[in-house]
């Protein structure tokens, strides 16, 4: 059985696209796609290393069989289109290469990038903007940086869902209702909390796509950690810090428990590989307001950056 055939006989042993609308298989399509291609030095759009891409392969021929069981012609639906792909920088260099020069981002460094102003005073002040997770849900935002931090969404067909009809008055449970199509369930915050991004996995299309011209690269994490927390503790000591790489998760294949607000993305972002902060206390309100910290200056653990065209 050659791979592809293997892999649309999984998809149809668990058909969990089975009530998915067209639209959201074009979004699922289209999220898929942004996170298989890649950029390589030349600046030209490339799937990529097959073998680390071999997820996103797998999940594009689910699609694929969807369709096709469906008997809906491929053409007939936008399985990819222009706004989910990385910059095309070609016959230049991309940015997210020039912008480092002869250097390299070594595995275990974390990357913070951002505007050339603000990555300078990074580097000369240690001076960094946390702010509050509901500010993310900003429609005005680039489409890498918006998102709802403070809820995380699954969908589940409707087939094996249990729903009943409880009597308001009596408590007694009613008779099983079934459930048509999706079902859509959410873990959400009902208060805010502060966030800093960065990524663990450095790629070139990230500068591009975050529209920035400058980073920091943090050699030494554990110093760094440490600097920060005693920072933040100076301006708000009731915040409670964690820090972690993001878990992505398949919405369509995801269970409720894993549905972690502070740490969990849908895999739309998973080309990201952020690596967040994070900082908490019971009943923050939804409108809190950013902060400014210094940790100091960062010569002796980071490196500076900046894109010069």
């Amino acid at each position: 059985m050659k791979r592809h055939e293997a892999w649309r006989a999984e998809y149809r042993a668990d058909r969990y696209l089975r009530n998915a609308s067209i639209e959201a298989i074009e979004r699922r399509s289209q999220d898929i796609a942004s996170n298989m291609m890649g950029v390589n030095d030349s600046g030209q759009l490339t799937p990529g290393d097959p073998q680390k891409n071999m997820f996103w392969w797998i999940m594009w021929t689910h699609i694929l069989e969807e369709l096709a069981i469906r008997q809906t012609p491929y053409g007939s639906v936008k399985l990819m289109g222009p706004d989910q792909f990385p910059w095309i920088s070609h016959p230049d260099k991309p940015r997210g290469l020039r912008i480092l020069g002869k250097n390299k981002v070594a595995p275990g460094d974390i990357v913070r990038m951002g505007q050339k102003e603000h990555i300078k005073d990074a580097m000369n002040y240690g001076r960094f903007r946390i702010g509050p997770a509901a500010s993310y849900a900003d429609p005005s935002l680039n489409p890498a940086v918006q998102d709802d931090e403070l809820s995380v969404t699954a969908v589940g067909s409707g087939e094996s869902a249990i729903i009943h009809h409880i009597d308001p008055v009596t408590g007694q449970q009613g008779e099983r209702i079934h459930a048509i199509g999706e079902i859509t369930y959410s873990r959400a915050l009902q208060e805010n909390f502060y966030v800093m991004c960065m990524t663990a996995n450095y790629t070139p299309r990230l500068i591009d796509d975050f529209g920035y011209d400058a980073m920091l690269v943090i050699k030494n994490m554990n110093r760094f950690l440490l600097r920060m927390e005693r920072a933040v503790k100076k301006v708000k000591p009731e915040l409670l810090m964690a820090g972690n790489a993001v878990r992505y998760y398949d919405p369509y294949r995801v269970k409720p428990d894993q549905l972690d607000p502070f740490f969990a993305k849908n895999f739309r972002y998973a080309y990201q590989q952020e690596y967040r902060f994070v900082w908490h206390t019971p009943g923050l309100p939804l409108d809190c307001e950013p902060f400014f910290v210094e940790i100091g200056q960062m010569k002796d653990i980071a490196s500076i950056h900046v894109l010069r065209d």
